[in-house]
């Protein structure tokens, strides 16, 4: 189950919170000091990870990646939002989100990608920086 991040922002220098999903220099992951760093990379590596793909934890993750390469229609929206709202509660109850937006061509047809969700959140009620998910039409996901 999820625990509590204290609302810190920043950590002792030598504590380590834990490493960001891109590497630093070749081979070595970067370690994380602050806690919004840390919660803003446990949310993308929710959202990234698809329901049974974890092992000994099948029920974490999302169906996120499952529906964004859905047809754009009017019900996508809303499949979108449950899809991140029910999972973050269960599994990261400290990120608060205050809103999905998301952007398809059906809004607006001069678009160059697929999909675009922003995410609005906060953790332990520190305001972070918005996420961004755009899902081009080849198939990339860049977050």
């Amino acid at each position: 189950m999820a625990y509590v991040i204290q609302p810190t922002l920043q950590s002792n220098p030598d504590t380590k919170l834990g490493v960001a999903l891109t590497f630093g220099t070749p081979g070595v992951f970067t370690s994380l000091l602050k806690t919004t760093e840390q919660a803003t990379n446990n949310l993308k590596n929710l959202l990234l990870t698809r329901i049974g793909e974890r092992y000994h934890q099948p029920s974490f993750g999302t169906i996120l990646m499952n529906i964004v390469f859905q047809p754009s229609d009017d019900e996508i929206k809303q499949d979108i939002y449950d899809a991140i709202i029910t999972p973050v509660s269960v599994w990261l109850p400290y990120i608060n989100i205050d809103s999905i937006d998301v952007v398809t061509p059906l809004d607006d047809p001069s678009v160059e990608y697929h999909l675009m969700i922003t995410i609005t959140y906060s953790v332990s009620g520190i305001v972070v920086d918005p996420l961004k998910i755009v899902v081009n039409e080849n198939g990339s996901v860049e977050i």
